[in-house]
C-alpha cells in the first residue's frame, strides 16, 4: 500500500498523457449519449486520493477530478452522469472523499459523486450483483481501470462489465510489469490469473512468451495475446492501444487499451490519442515517446512515408471521395489511423504534386487556396 500512496507523489508525462485522453473521450462519449438516455455513468476503479503531488509541492488533479471537470463542464451532462469511485487504501480513500466533497461544493448542480472503498473487483461485482438482483440493466457506462502496477485489474470483472450494451472501458495496461510476472514462471502467483481470468490462461501465455527469440517479440505476444482475449471474451470488435515508452529506455512500459463494441467510439479515441501521442518525427500518434525524443536526436524512419505510401494505394483503383479515408478506412478494426492522420498525409502528397483534388461534383481540380487549405470529406482525390 506504501507504493501505492508513493505513486501520488510525482505527476509524468504519461499521467499527464492518460489523463488528457481520458477527459476528452468521456466528454464525447457522454454526448454522444446523452440525447437517448437519462442515466449514464462513470466508474474509475482505482481512483487514488484525486489529486499528485510534484517534488516541489505543486498540485495537480487526478483522473477522479479530471473525470468530474469534464461531466461538471456541461450541464446536460452534469444532470445525467452518476460517478462512482473506487479506491481499496483507506487513506488514498479519505483524500479522495474531501478532494470529491470540495470539488462537489463548487459544482452543486451535478450528481453527487459517490466514493467507495474496496477493491475494483469487489465494488464492480457487487454493484452489477445489486442490479441483476433488482432486474435493472446497467446504464451506458465508462469504465476506467489504472492499477499501480499488475494486479486487481479483475479480467473477470471486466468481462462482465462489458457484457453490458454502451459500455466502453480504457484500461493501463502495465506490460512491463507484465513480462517480470511472466519471467517469474513457477513462482508468479495469482496475479496473472486475475488479469487473464484463469490459471490456465496464464501458463498459456507464459508458454507463449518463453518460445519468443527477442524481447520485441515477447512484447508483442504479451499485447496480441491480451487482445485476442479482450475480443473474444467481450465481443468487442474495437481494441485501440496507445504504446507508452519509459522515460529512460526505449522500451514499452505500459499500453492504455480502449474497449468499445461501437465504430463511433473508436473512431473518437483514435483522434483523441493522436493529440496526446508525440513520435521522433515530431508528430501525433497512437505513443508516447519519451527516451527516443530526449536521450537521442530525432531519428528518420519511413513510418510517415509509409501512411502516405497506403494512401496512394487506395487511389490506385480510381478517385476516391475524402469520406472514404476519414470514415470507411477509419472505421476498419485493424486500421489504427485515425482521421486528422489522413488529412495531414492527404494535404501533404496534395502540396507534394502527388495526388489532385477534385470538386464535389467531380468537375474538376480544386486548388487549396480555394479551400483555405483545408479538405472536407465530400471532395474527391486521385492520382496526379
Amino acid at each position: 500500500m506504501a507504493n501505492d500512496r508513493d505513486h501520488f507523489e510525482s505527476y509524468r508525462a504519461q499521467t499527464l498523457a492518460k489523463h488528457t485522453i481520458l477527459e476528452k473521450y468521456i466528454f464525447a462519449f457522454f454526448n454522444v449519449l446523452k440525447n437517448a438516455n437519462k442515466n449514464l455513468v462513470y466508474i474509475d476503479g482505482f481512483a487514488g486520493r484525486g489529486f499528485y503531488t510534484s517534488e516541489t509541492g505543486e498540485r495537480f488533479d487526478g483522473s477522479p477530478i479530471r473525470a468530474l471537470r469534464a461531466i461538471a463542464s456541461s450541464d446536460d451532462l452534469a444532470t445525467r452522469v452518476s460517478t462512482i469511485l473506487i479506491e481499496k487504501d483507506a487513506a488514498l480513500a479519505k483524500d479522495l472523499r474531501e478532494s470529491v466533497a470540495e470539488f462537489y461544493k463548487a459544482n452543486p448542480k451535478m450528481r453527487e459523486p459517490q466514493v467507495a472503498q474496496g477493491t475494483f473487483a469487489s465494488e464492480l461485482t457487487s454493484a452489477l450483483d445489486s442490479l441483476d438482483a433488482r432486474g435493472v440493466r446497467l446504464a451506458p457506462t465508462f469504465l476506467f481501470v489504472d492499477p499501480c502496477g499488475v494486479a486487481g485489474a479483475s479480467f473477470e470483472a471486466i468481462r462482465r462489465f462489458m457484457a453490458n450494451d454502451s459500455c466502453e472501458l480504457l484500461l493501463f495496461f502495465n506490460i512491463d510489469g507484465v513480462r517480470r510476472i511472466v519471467g517469474l514462471k513457477e513462482e508468479m502467483g495469482t496475479t496473472l490469473a486475475e488479469l487473464l481470468g484463469s490459471q490456465q490462461r496464464a501458463a498459456e501465455l507464459v508458454a507463449a512468451v518463453a518460445a519468443c527469440p527477442t524481447p520485441a517479440r515477447k512484447e508483442e505476444c504479451i499485447v496480441r495475446f491480451y487482445d485476442a482475449l479482450i475480443r473474444k471474451e467481450t465481443g468487442a470488435a474495437f481494441v485501440t492501444m496507445f504504446r507508452v515508452e519509459n522515460e529512460e529506455r526505449r522500451v514499452t512500459s505500459h499500453y492504455l487499451i480502449h474497449v468499445t463494441k461501437h465504430a463511433m467510439g473508436f473512431r473518437i479515441m483514435k483522434d483523441v490519442m493522436w493529440d496526446a501521442g508525440k513520435s521522433d518525427e515530431g508528430m501525433g500518434g497512437l505513443a508516447l515517446e519519451q527516451a527516443s525524443l530526449t536521450d537521442e536526436p530525432m531519428l528518420i524512419r519511413a513510418r510517415w512515408e509509409g501512411v502516405k505510401a497506403h494512401v496512394e494505394k487506395e487511389l490506385l483503383a480510381g478517385p476516391r471521395r475524402v469520406s472514404h479515408f476519414y470514415e470507411t478506412l477509419v472505421m476498419e478494426p485493424s486500421n489504427r489511423l485515425c482521421e486528422k492522420a489522413y488529412r495531414r498525409a492527404l494535404l501533404e502528397l496534395e502540396a507534394e504534386g502527388k495526388i489532385v483534388v477534385l470538386a464535389k461534383d467531380r468537375s474538376g481540380a480544386v486548388a487549396a487556396a480555394r479551400r483555405a487549405g483545408t479538405l472536407a470529406k465530400d471532395y474527391y482525390v486521385r492520382r496526379a
